[in-house]
């Protein structure tokens, strides 16, 4: 259903066609977005999503009929060729982030397929979309992650060449990341959204940035004060810290919710 949906018909077409092409086009927007939702949920098993990442056969050799092709380049595909529709784009970093957790050959296969580039396209052309920028946000950092602390545990079997140091394997994955302008998406764009900016934080730290304290006071906020300028210190609050000053920490039970059931049950009855 994936293979289909990012299949493309080059043909011309007539004007009375052109309708019916936007018809087939919205068909496909929506079984491309429900064929990645089916894979993002199917990436929750560790067997699984490495077969459809890398495919179920390695050796070329030897496939099987019952062999999987890879899903990773119809699924960059669709990021490719729906670059506007937010599910899609929702739904494919998503799955990348599955794909790319407690498993480096696939974190490594997603980067030389040139997955980095379309996670920053998307977080960069979805900027108000909360939940892109969270899955795009926290794929960086899986994809990150996992081949780091592969190479921190590797014996030089995982480095590509035996002059290169694992510090310079460390640095060409932040290249790959940085020459993409990673930093400023993270910090700027789903570092802002409170539902992206824990994702945001992890990632900036993974890659190796400096992710530095902000200090302001409940003064400087209730006053509207510029905090950037502003030299009144209150306390210092880490980097994706939310602030609620009506939260509690603990449960108490309430009385009126007692109530509200009580006089419910006396208008309707039992």
């Amino acid at each position: 259903a994936l293979r289909f949906s990012v299949t493309t018909n080059d043909t011309t077409t007539t004007d009375e066609e052109e309708s019916s092409t936007r018809s087939n086009l919205l068909r496909k927007h929506r079984l491309a977005a429900g064929s990645l939702g089916l894979i993002r949920n199917l990436c929750g098993n560790d067997e699984i999503k490495t077969n459809l990442c890398l495919g179920s056969s390695t050796d070329h050799q030897q496939v099987s009929i019952s062999s999987t092709p890879s899903a990773l380049p119809h699924l960059l595909r669709a990021m490719q060729l729906y670059p506007t529709i937010s599910p899609i784009q929702e739904h494919a970093c998503g799955t990348l982030a599955a794909m790319a957790l407690r498993r480096p050959s696939n974190a490594r296969a997603i980067i030389d397929e040139g997955g980095p580039r379309l996670i920053l396209t998307a977080m960069k052309r979805h900027e108000e979309n909360v939940s892109v920028q969270r899955q795009g946000a926290l794929a960086v950092r899986n994809i990150v992650s996992r081949l780091m602390r592969d190479l921190d545990g590797s014996s030089g079997d995982n480095v590509a060449s035996g002059n290169t140091t694992v510090e310079d394997a460390r640095s060409a994955i932040r290249d790959r990341f940085g020459e993409l302008g990673v930093e400023d998406v993270l910090r700027n764009i789903a570092g802002r959204h409170q539902g992206s900016v824990d994702e945001a934080y992890a990632a900036l730290r993974d890659l190796g940035y400096s992710v530095t304290l902000t200090k302001f006071s409940a003064e400087d906020l209730e006053g509207g004060n510029n905090i950037s300028n502003s030299n009144v210190v209150g306390r210092t609050m880490m980097f994706g810290e939310k602030h609620n000053s009506n939260f509690r920490p603990v449960y108490e039970q309430s009385t009126g919710l007692d109530n509200a059931v009580d006089e419910a049950v006396s208008n309707f009855g039992a």
